[in-house]
């Protein structure tokens, strides 16, 4: 079973509208031109929705009490009182699923509405990075000169900010109470997106921006730009921005003593022509590292969103030398669903193969390649282990990160990993289509439950053992505050 990429979860969740409440008039006239639906049409596709949640989502009260969702569940039920479009009905539903607090749990608009936003909504001219709640812009590309990069944003088209902000947190799913993920979905190109969206804001845009130097507020009127002209312009101004093609990396310092892994995503290639997977990449990296005698590894986990489950254990498999247990259970509710009818799918069924009925009545993925106990790998690598995190780091990394941290394998430098330390609802996720608005939920029928205890903060991702905090001067300038500390400590410690 494959859990979906960072990137790919990403764009499923771009088209989130928001809260009613936050709309402004901006967006009035389109909206009035997309056709309404009746309450009771409104309130059929929301039944629908939960029910499927419901029957499928074997986790789903994994992080809040089926008491609370079920009022949630209610009250966004009973707002649908009036026609409504399809851009309004998600701001219903939106945060009414975001209140399960599952990371791979969404919603997006209908395929046709996604088409016009990727192509013709003019969205605001700036990559945005929220810190703290904040938004700052990281690059401008509202001109040549790029003098907003580093600024604060105080509002947008009359908007605070912190309003905005707060918005789109609400809409954006997220496994638990880990923030630091939240903050990620909602920064970059997603912000103009999401901010088209869920606040209903169009170009042009007027903004009121801080300059903490000059600790003055000034005032900004921008055009906006479609997504294809934002992305080029992105790629021409800051090619350094590119995401990377290759899986994984590996390079030397302190003339072996010191090797430094980055992990991409778990899954594709390592090498241009596309031969080299990640299976072949770690066993040749932990034989060279140690033909080279290499003391410490530092491994680079940021904004790595998953991927394969079977790599995630694959690499745990070359830091521990005794056998493991990695799953504790993978738990489905059914082996047939009713609602797979609007997914497509009405003839789904589990096999023998993928899972067997429990004394729980429940199914379990017995025959999933992490099942029962693991075998390590060699060489093992025996040095100080040093992995850097952030809220990018979900998924199929999560599940080695809460599996490193248990085993006590790796000092951990960042911030706060995206995705919960007791495991996760992914695996087999298929799209429902409501029937009368076209909007799609996307629904998580496996629950994984990760071999480890001890950890307290069950709600959360893992927490850095060196927290790092980042200005959005250091994001500007490239410098990387996590790999200095993570090389000072390898540096340290190769020496002993």
């Amino acid at each position: 079973m494959r859990r979906l990429l960072a990137i790919a979860l990403a764009m499923l969740m771009l088209w989130l509208p928001g809260l009613a409440q936050t709309a402004n008039q901006t967006n009035s006239d389109k909206a009035t031109a997309l056709p309404k639906f009746t309450p009771e049409q409104l309130r059929e596709d929301f039944q629908i929705a939960r029910r499927a949640l419901e029957e499928g989502h074997s986790g789903i009260y994994r992080y809040t009490p089926k008491p609370q969702l079920d009022r949630t569940f209610d009250a966004a039920a009973a707002a649908l009182d009036q026609p409504m479009n399809v851009y309004e009905f998600t701001r219903v539903l939106a945060p009414a699923v975001a209140a399960i607090k599952c990371g791979h749990t969404g919603i997006s608009l209908p395929e046709a509405l996604r088409k016009e936003i990727n192509t013709q909504a003019r969205l605001l001219p700036l990559n945005v990075r929220v810190i703290n709640k904040r938004a700052y812009v990281l690059r401008d590309l509202s001109s040549a000169e790029h003098h907003l990069a580093g600024l604060e944003i105080r509002s947008i088209n009359n908007q605070p900010a912190a309003k905005l902000i707060a918005t789109l947190l609400a809409a954006a799913s997220g496994d638990g109470d880990v923030e630091t993920s939240r903050q990620a979905r909602i920064s970059g190109l997603r912000f103009g997106v999401l901010l088209y969206t869920l606040v209903g804001a169009q170009s042009p845009y007027d903004l009121v921006v801080y300059n903490a130097k000059t600790k003055r507020e000034d005032k900004a009127h921008l055009d906006g730009i479609e997504i294809p002209k934002w992305q080029e312009m992105a790629k021409a101004a800051y090619p350094q921005d590119e995401e990377p093609t290759r899986a994984g990396e590996l390079h030397y310092l302190d003339e072996g003593r010191i090797s430094v892994m980055k992990i991409n995503g778990f899954g594709g290639f390592v090498d241009a022509e596309k031969k080299k997977n990640l299976k072949t990449f770690y066993q040749e990296s932990f034989d060279e590292m140690q033909s080279k005698g290499s003391q410490a590894l530092v491994i680079d986990l940021r904004d790595n969103g998953g991927g394969a489950d079977e790599l995630g254990k694959l690499l745990l498999s070359y830091l521990i030398n005794e056998p493991f247990k990695y799953y504790n259970d993978l738990v489905i509710n059914n082996d047939h669903f009713d609602f797979m009818k609007y997914a497509g799918r009405a003839d789904f069924k589990l096999s023998d193969k993928q899972a067997e009925r429990g004394t729980d009545g429940k199914f379990h993925a017995t025959s999933h390649p992490n099942w029962g106990i693991n075998q390590p790998s060699k060489p093992t690598f025996t040095g100080k282990v040093y992995i850097l995190i952030d809220g990018g780091s979900f998924s199929t990394t999560s599940e080695f990160l809460s599996q490193a941290h248990y085993h006590k394998r790796a000092v951990f430098i960042g911030e706060e990993s995206g995705g919960g330390y007791y495991g996760n609802s992914s695996g087999m996720m298929p799209a429902v289509v409501l029937p009368n608005t076209k909007v799609v939920v996307r629904v998580p029928l496996v629950t994984y439950h990760m071999a480890v205890s001890g950890y307290k903060a069950a709600a959360h991702g893992v927490v850095p053992d060196y927290p790092v905090n980042h200005t959005i001067d250091d994001f500007i300038s490239g410098r990387d505050k996590d790999m200095e500390l993570a090389l000072q400590l390898a540096r340290a410690a190769a020496k002993k």
